[in-house]
């Protein structure tokens, strides 16, 4: 029996989803020594039915009757490659089938919420799930999931090395890593705090003048943007102003938190947040329920208090760095599969 692992390519770059799947990848098949089952990103109008079999047969060339596939979903190709993909895998005798589920697109865009069902009803073809929270799981079951073994992920690795030799400093700076003309992030626009300082990652703009607003300029490299972050010592702010991104950070693992924790600094989150119970249980950063709540917690903290969240990050982020969270949670899908 051979573990397979999907993995996507031909996304930019800069693309958040095609770094989890490269890195979930990269992992199962270094520490784990899973195969790797590539996929490139492309438009599937071009294929015709019979160009469609044929590519979805050099894909999984290498997988057998009795093996397992761990398929990481979404592929970005629309469901209807991620439908004929596994519809082709359910052919193999005593195959078992693992849906690592990144993102569900029917939830992150509201204008997709019609297609709630379909996406459901696909899921349901799994013999396993890996959901980013226990929140996810229970939403999918309300919802008509059936699938009776479920693994949480509960948080992203970012596996980038980092100088540790220089920690953190305690500053009221708070560094936001995201693009402000983006509809969910324009909040920053508006930032109106005199004593704590806001430092986005973007480049300079006419938006800020007139407001305790920095910025540190776009990072392509996760090296750079790691080390800017730790440079700058402070909170990484993990937020949202639009109502309906907010309900699906509720239940969705949050890649950026990961980053800013591998920097080594504490995080402000909202109290909604799926992964605030570990940020409150580690004592690793802040969750409240506004930003003025944020900004008057950080007036009133002391030097000592904040080195004690940035040493509680020290140890914390060497899970994130050396990909622990997606050992475990691959090593759990596989175990309860076999043995459960």
């Amino acid at each position: 029996m051979k573990v397979h692992i999907t993995n996507i390519y031909g996304q930019s770059f800069t693309s958040t989803a095609l770094k989890a799947q490269n890195r979930t990848a990269d992992i199962a098949r270094e520490r784990l020594k899973f195969n790797e089952l590539g996929i490139y990103c492309y438009d599937i109008r071009a294929d015709s039915p019979e160009m469609l079999l044929t590519r979805l047969d050099g894909i999984i060339a290498s997988v057998s009757q009795g093996d397992i596939v761990i398929f990481q979903y979404p592929t970005w190709n629309d469901i209807k490659f991620d439908k004929a993909l596994i519809r082709r895998l359910s052919g193999y005798r005593g195959l078992k089938k693992i849906f690592f589920v990144h993102d569900v697109i029917s939830l992150m865009f509201e204008n997709n919420r019609s297609r709630l069902k379909e996406h459901i009803d696909f899921f349901n073809q799994a013999d396993l799930l890996i959901l980013p929270s226990q929140g996810m799981a229970d939403f999918l079951r309300a919802e008509g999931l059936t699938v009776g073994k479920t693994v949480i992920q509960k948080m992203w690795d970012f596996p980038v090395e980092i100088d540790r030799t220089n920690p953190p400093k305690f500053r009221k700076i708070v560094n936001f890593a995201g693009n402000p003309d983006l509809p969910k992030f324009e909040f920053v626009k508006y930032w109106n705090y005199d004593t704590v300082e806001l430092k986005v990652t973007t480049e300079q703009s006419d938006w800020a003048k007139g407001r305790n607003i920095t910025f540190s300029g776009w990072h392509n490299s996760d090296i750079s943007l790691l080390e800017i972050l730790r440079k700058s010592g402070g909170f990484g702010l993990l937020w949202t102003g639009s109502t309906y991104w907010k309900e699906y950070m509720k239940i969705n693992a949050n890649y950026k938190l990961s980053a800013y924790l591998a920097a080594g600094i504490p995080v402000i989150v909202n109290n909604n947040l799926a992964e605030k119970d570990i940020i409150i249980s580690k004592n690793l950063g802040l969750a409240v329920d506004s930003l003025d709540e944020a900004v008057k917690r950080i007036e009133y903290m002391s030097e000592s208090q904040y080195n004690e969240m940035a040493s509680n990050v020290n140890i914390f982020s060497s899970l994130l760095r050396d990909g622990y969270f997606t050992r475990k949670c691959l090593t759990d899908a596989v175990f309860q599969l076999l043995y459960d």
